[in-house]
């Protein structure tokens, strides 16, 4: 007996399509994108939700996808009897947000639950069954296996047949009219319906929703929250549609995605039994019911407990800011040494003991791609690789240039690479192979373990020798060759006024990029340098130095005031922030005497040593001694079973833009973005804009995935990292053999059996600058101001005489107090 509805023919009225679509598209863009592992970059997870206040967003991540915003209170319980959050911090939290509770209310509320929230009723989780095959699991991963194929880059050795469909949804009608694998979960006459179905994605959105028959006040949470549920795929296709819109152009594939899967919750709906319908329909009048007023309310107590530990988190940090002190006038304004660092938290703890390691040496923060926003082709390469902030469109591009016979070797050693790992793994070699070579591969396992091999390596630099790789160079490049000489003169006074290097040049500037060593970590370019697009900070170092060498370019910067002196000279170096270790590149040795270089040789050096010594301390505290932290270190970046090579960003709380004098003696932990900034010097604040809309918004990034990794791993990270496998080349991980594609960071870059790395706090950001000035930057910026208003990030002053005001309002600025 047939327990199914007749599926309705398309009775939406024409009139309400262009609502509906808006619908869509606002639940399209309420997703965050998310990039592929070659260029793994930090995305903010909660960006299509900065139009609302961060106590709103919780309340509506969990009413539609069941997500969580806040850590679980008794976290915040434990920080307040370890004495971290004190009562007077709670009382300011409170008062901050309007939150009229009593100090006893709030600590009672620390050791209860939050108010439940009933997510939004997915059909496929209404049919689930503990006696059958999961619905909900069948779909995500009917629809998983399908993208894995479509946007396979070349991992498949077989693949999927190009049939000329038009687009996304139409491509996996196809693929699902013949994907016989709906009979084994028993929704065989689902699978039949689906001819029924329109084949263009923007018809069978509008045949879903009239199927579906939701009321018009619930679309948009069912959109997003159907979207959520296949969130992982959803972030890739709404990548793409970043890309493509950085491009001037546009991509369907979010919105084909939508269709997908509003299709199968239509096919689903046409084929369920008469109880399960009305089931289904129960459950959606009860979430229409829910009690917003006192979610919303629960949602302000937790808020209040993360502000507070907000405030216990600054209170150290603005006391260190008290205590910095400006130069004096008898100290000389010129330095030995200068070495201009990302603004990485990674960097301040090495640029702290270098700065102890050499007198006289002054060390810069500013963003690591130093201001040349290029892409990078090598001898070869058909495509150009981004090396500057995925906010950012390339406006240069440079491109490699060296010995024809290196290039020739690298292509060959990288196509013998690739053609032997094809034939290991094709369907020939599968018995034959293993038995004839198996026992060869011994010596390989061993070494592997032991950490003998060199790490995996940057896309950059595959298949080149160190030796090798110091020979090829990049080159700033224009349309037809060299980059005439107005262009570099203006990228290169936008580099040194960026980096504050308008005076007082030292004999030798560093550009220190920065790049991670670590093998079998599908995952590597989330260790490299976010500003550079998940690549290494060399190319940019090189290019910028080369530039600002270049006599030519230093000719017409003389000319518009920025005299540089004959004796700079400017050198790349890298900094690899596993190891520790600093290699300078292309520095012109007879140019400078032989004493100053080796000074600053055992400087970086001894600098090394100090930075493992301390970052040990939390990533392995039984190690001990200088030469056995570096064995130490070196060892885990080669070792292929090792899930936490280094911590990487983990701890990250605070941005500060200030003159260095500012937080120069203060430890800071490796959890500050230190950016150099100097008011006095920009007069016309163009420099302080900068700052505000590009590297404080990717410090923001940074901040919000490791935050929503730590307080839901299941939605906004990557899970268990031992668990991961690579899909489709380039495009991301799953956790285990199937479903959905996941997102963030592994629960291994966050904590340990002991606890947490992280502790999950909102960017503080501290600027030195005019209060008037900020809130003009502010209000001129959409984004920026969604997250300073809607309490994303929280915007502090210092002033000259270091003490804080933080940002309430426009013209409202309240003293912060240290103690």
């Amino acid at each position: 007996m047939s327990h199914s509805i007749a599926c309705p023919t398309n009775s939406e009225p024409e009139a309400a399509r262009p609502l509906l679509l808006s619908h869509v598209e606002r639940a399209c863009r309420r997703i965050a994108p998310l990039w592929p592992l070659d260029s793994f970059v930090a995305v903010n997870p909660y960006m299509g939700l900065s139009d609302m206040s961060f106590a709103t967003a919780g309340e509506y991540l969990a009413d539609t996808a069941g997500e969580r915003l806040f850590m679980d209170r008794r976290w915040f319980a434990e920080q307040f009897e370890a004495g971290r959050i004190r009562s007077e911090d709670l009382a300011a939290a409170a008062s901050q947000l309007g939150v009229g509770c009593t100090e006893s209310f709030l600590r009672e509320q620390m050791h209860k639950p939050p108010a439940p929230s009933l997510p939004m009723p997915l059909l496929t989780n209404t049919l689930d069954r503990p006696d059958a095959p999961p619905v909900s699991e069948f779909v995500v991963e009917q629809i998983s296996r399908f993208l894995a194929s479509y946007y396979d880059q070349g991992q498949a050795l077989w693949q999927r047949p190009q049939h000329g469909a038009p687009g996304l949804y139409a491509a996996w009608r196809q693929y699902t009219l013949i994907d016989r694998s709906a009979k084994a979960v028993g929704l065989a006459r689902a699978h039949a319906r689906l001819s029924d179905v329109p084949s263009d994605a923007e018809a069978a959105i509008v045949w879903a929703v009239d199927t579906l028959a939701l009321p018009d006040d619930a679309m948009p949470e069912m959109l997003f929250a159907l979207l959520k549920s296949i969130g992982g795929w959803a972030s890739w296709c709404r990548y793409r549609l970043w890309q493509a819109e950085l491009a001037g152009e546009s991509c369907t594939d979010l919105r084909e995605l939508l269709a997908i899967r509003l299709v199968w919750e239509g096919l689903l709906l046409c084929t369920a039994t008469p109880t399960q319908q009305r089931r289904w329909r129960h459950d959606i009048h009860q979430w229409r019911l829910q009690p917003g007023r006192s979610i919303a309310f629960s949602g302000l107590i937790d808020e209040t407990f993360l502000t507070a530990a907000e405030i216990a988190f600054r209170r150290e940090l603005i006391g260190s800011l008290a205590r910095g002190k400006a130069p004096g006038p008898d100290q000389s304004p010129l330095p030995r040494v200068q070495a201009a660092f990302c603004i990485d938290v990674r960097s301040e703890v090495f640029r702290r003991h270098l700065e102890t390691s050499m007198p006289g040496l002054q060390t810069i923060g500013f963003a690591g791609f130093f201001g040349v926003p290029l892409e990078y082709r090598r001898i070869g390469e058909q495509t150009a690789r981004t090396h500057t902030p995925v906010l950012l469109n390339p406006l240069v591009q440079a491109r490699e240039q060296g010995a024809p016979q290196i290039a020739a070797k690298r292509s060959a050693r990288l196509g013998r690479s690739a053609a032997w790992k094809h034939f290991k793994l094709s369907a020939a070699s599968c018995f034959t192979f293993v038995e004839a070579a198996g026992l060869s591969y011994v010596p390989r396992l061993i070494a592997d373990t032991l950490g003998w091999h060199r790490p995996s390596v940057a896309p950059d630099t595959a298949g080149l020798s160190d030796s090798e790789r110091r020979r090829m160079e990049p080159a700033l490049a224009g349309a037809g060759g060299a980059l005439p000489l107005s262009e570099r003169a203006d990228l290169a006074e936008r580099i040194l006024r960026g980096l504050g290097l308008t005076r007082h040049w030292a004999e030798v500037v560093l550009l220190v990029g920065h790049g991670s060593s670590t093998t079998n970590n599908p995952h590597r370019a989330g260790l490299d340098c976010g500003a550079c697009a998940g690549q290494t900070g060399e190319v940019s170092a090189r290019v910028a130095a080369r530039l600002l060498n270049d006599p030519e370019v230093r000719t017409e910067l003389a000319r518009r005031g920025l005299n540089v002196r004959a004796e700079t000279r400017f050198a790349a170096a890298m900094h690899d922030t596993t190891t520790d270790g600093v290699e300078l590149l292309d520095i012109d040795a007879e140019a400078h005497s032989p004493a100053l270089l080796d000074e600053l040789r055992t400087a970086l050096q001894r600098a090394g040593e100090l930075t493992r010594l301390e970052r040990l301390v939390a990533l392995d505290p039984a190690v001990s001694g200088a030469r056995a932290a570096e064995r130490h270190v070196i060892r885990r970046s080669r070792d292929w079973s090792q899930v936490r090579p280094e911590w990487g960003l983990a701890g990250n709380a605070a941005f500060i833009a200030a003159p260095r004098w500012r937080t120069r003696d203060a430890a800071l932990g490796g959890r500050v973005f230190l950016h150099d900034y100097d008011a006095t010097q920009d007069t016309d604040f163009a420099v302080l804009k900068l700052i505000m809309t590009a590297p404080l918004i990717v410090a923001n990034w940074i901040n919000l995935q490791y935050y929503g990794s730590t307080v839901d791993n299941r939605h906004q990270g990557s899970g268990n990292k031992v668990l991961h496998n690579v899909v489709g080349g380039l495009v991301g991980v799953l956790e285990g053999n199937g479903s959905d594609l996941r997102v963030g960071l592994s629960e291994q870059s966050l904590r340990t059996s002991e606890g947490l790395r992280h502790e999950p706090l909102r960017l503080s950001a501290f600027i030195e600058a005019p209060a008037d000035v900020m809130d003009e930057i502010i209000e001129e910026h959409d984004t920026l101001r969604n997250l300073v208003e809607n309490r994303w990030i929280s915007i502090l002053r210092i002033d000259p005489e270091g003490g804080v005001r933080q940002r309430i309002g426009i013209g409202d600025w309240q003293p912060v107090r240290a103690d």
